[in-house]
């Protein structure tokens, strides 16, 4: 982790994001039917921001890694939808988690690796 001054509030906040996406995956899916947003652009949006959140706090050498085990949530939230009666297990599901998590990892390797820090720095006089 990069040497952040308040880690345990991006760290938090990143874990409030990825309950909320553990949760929206997990609901039934009639309680979604007001969205109007497409599933695939929310898939891809939800760990495009993901990617992007934890690349802040990490050293671009744990990017990848970071980007593995949020694929991997991705498969196993899609493989756990399979078993319930109000979602299902779609490869495109799958596919949009990893085109998000591909261009967060893109642009956090070209421009927003340490973001965390670079707002602390601009927001804390001193850290």
């Amino acid at each position: 982790m990069l040497p952040l001054r308040y880690p345990w509030v991006w760290l938090s906040l990143g874990w409030l994001l990825v309950l909320s996406v553990i949760v929206g995956s997990l609901v039934p899916g009639d309680m979604l039917r007001a969205v109007t947003i497409s599933d695939k652009i929310m898939h891809a949006g939800s760990y495009f921001v993901l990617m992007t959140w934890f690349a802040g706090m990490y050293r671009r050498s744990r990017h990848p890694l970071v980007a593995a085990v949020l694929l991997g949530l991705g498969i196993a939230l899609d493989m756990i939808q399979g078993t319930t009666q109000t979602r299902s297990f779609e490869l495109l599901d799958i596919g949009a988690d990893a085109a998000g998590i591909l261009a967060g990892l893109l642009l956090s390797i070209w421009l927003l690796e340490g973001w965390c820090l670079r707002l602390e720095r601009l927001l804390v006089p001193g850290a």
